[in-house]
């Protein structure tokens, strides 16, 4: 094996997310690429010419790339070269075909980035963790007894002290299953601490949001509740993906985006077809606490004055819903 003092450079191939994949020694210059088996480095690229490009000193000591005939050329940095062209002191970006590759050379490895420390469970964080545990059962258990008929006997309180965590531990143990499957460590805690914040943010927007917009009196921002808290679904679910593909965070990024902006883009289809509004609830299915309000009252007649136009789109409604009947009994008769 050759000494790392006698290597003179090293390439890299890189992954979509810029990631290495392997690496190989340069010993000496010039550099020749391409696929061809008398090439320095070999390349098993199909869209790689014989020779491809060859990387050598200048009389100055500077290295140039050269540009071979290709079908496919050579990128530098995202720029395409053409007969020759002075490469950077920090390592060079290269597309060669379909092969990303990086040149690291003595010079460049002055310009590397700082050791990055390894994730650890901080007590700070396990109390974190644990307090958005209590806060998020607290939440939940105030809002079943909430429900809860009165003189409800314990055992209607079963399914929820043992659903919630049930279903927290079988949603944490997939995610570190696939952790374990990607990352080769069965890592539930970590998910664990990713869950909790995300679910109690989306159960306080459940519980609080609407409340809080119907004492202010503002319907408009109450129809945004149900996006707000899918919105804190979908993140939840792009850090879970992250933390189990740390190396594919661009992807996982554009994936998680464009899910969800089709699920959007669906459901509101649905909705309106449905409903003819963008909230399958109606805005008065919330009724605030009278202690709470904080919005000014009106007089009756400005009420009655405001209602007025609602008229006209109730009666169309009933025409729509009554020539629908209509066209379902003449479909009926002639069966």
């Amino acid at each position: 094996m050759e000494r790392p003092e006698e290597r003179v450079a090293l390439i890299e191939w890189l992954d979509r997310d810029g990631h290495v994949q392997r690496s190989a020694d340069v010993q000496r210059w010039p550099l020749h690429l391409g696929r061809a088996l008398d090439n320095t480095v070999v390349l098993d690229d199909p869209h790689v010419a014989a020779h491809h490009a060859t990387v050598d000193l200048d009389a100055e000591g500077r290295l140039h790339l050269q540009a071979l005939p290709s079908l496919n050329g050579v990128q530098l940095g995202g720029r395409a070269v053409t007969g020759s062209a002075a490469l950077p002191d920090a390592a060079a970006d290269l597309l060669l075909g379909a092969t990303h590759l990086r040149l690291r050379t003595a010079t460049a490895a002055t310009a590397l980035a700082p050791e990055r420390p390894l994730p650890r469970t901080r007590p700070a964080s396990a109390r974190r963790t644990w307090a958005a545990a209590a806060a998020l059962l607290a939440l939940t258990l105030g809002e079943a007894w909430l429900g809860l008929d009165p003189g409800a006997d314990y055992s209607a309180w079963l399914p929820l002290l043992l659903g919630l965590p049930v279903a927290l531990a079988l949603w944490c143990g997939a995610w570190a299953l696939l952790s374990k499957l990607f990352q080769h460590r069965f890592d539930f805690n970590g998910h664990l601490r990713i869950a909790l914040p995300w679910l109690l943010a989306a159960t306080l927007v459940d519980q609080l949001w609407p409340q809080l917009m119907a004492a202010l009196a503002w319907p408009t921002l109450w129809m945004v509740g149900s996006a707000l808290q899918s919105l804190l679904l979908v993140l939840m679910l792009h850090a879970h993906l992250r933390h189990t593909l740390p190396l594919h965070q661009r992807a996982v990024t554009v994936a998680v985006a464009a899910m969800a902006l089709t699920g959007a883009g669906f459901t509101t289809a649905l909705t309106w077809r449905s409903h003819d509004s963008l909230v399958a609830l109606p805005y008065m299915s919330t009724l605030p606490i009278p202690a709470l309000r904080m919005a000014g009252t009106v007089p009756s007649a400005t009420l009655v004055d405001e209602m007025a136009p609602l008229a006209g789109q109730l009666a169309a409604r009933v025409a729509e819903a009554k020539k629908d009947e209509d066209e379902a009994g003449s479909a009926d008769e002639e069966d």
